[in-house]
């Protein structure tokens, strides 16, 4: 389902990748100036935004406290049992005052605005799939799809494919 998500947002997005394959293509290097696309998916018509790859978290927030292992293993406990029963056993469960400082900072984090859409490391990762991309004459591109929560999704997709006639 994602790949087919994906290529229908390539699609959709068609002309505006264009031009940031056309940016990109003209990049001898990478740095961190160097253009991304993040395709925000979450309505009905997604929108393309460009931004630096060394600014994507001033698009795509990132969180310092998601990535933590602990908070890792409680989503994923919210996935299975819901979000009560998954907070009562991190907070019932063997790490529980290491949990009870993580998800207070977490809840700090939302308290600040926009909440967070991926981890500090995801974000990282991302920088750092930017550079191969760019290697592999790639464009870099993040997608936020819908859903609750949405779904954030890393890619690349060559320049040559995105500029071809």
């Amino acid at each position: 389902m994602e790949r087919s998500q994906i290529q229908s947002l390539i699609k959709q997005c068609a002309g505006g990748l264009f031009d940031l394959a056309c940016a990109v293509s003209g990049r001898v290097n990478w740095d961190l100036s160097l253009p991304v696309g993040v395709i925000d998916a979450r309505r009905s018509t997604p929108k393309l935004m460009v931004t630096a790859v060394g600014t994507i978290n001033s698009m795509v927030r990132a969180s310092a406290t998601i990535g933590h292992p602990l908070m890792r293993r409680f989503f994923e406990r919210m996935e299975a049992v819901g979000v009560e029963q998954a907070l009562k056993e991190s907070n019932d469960g063997a790490d529980a005052d290491a949990f009870s400082e993580v998800w207070q900072a977490y809840k700090e984090e939302r308290r600040q605005g926009d909440a967070p859409m991926w981890s500090m490391e995801d974000a990282t990762d991302f920088v750092m799939k930017s550079r191969e991309a760019h290697s592999d004459r790639e464009v870099a591109c993040v997608a936020i799809l819908p859903g609750d929560p949405h779904a954030i999704v890393t890619f690349s997709v060559p320049i040559a494919f995105l500029t071809q006639g």
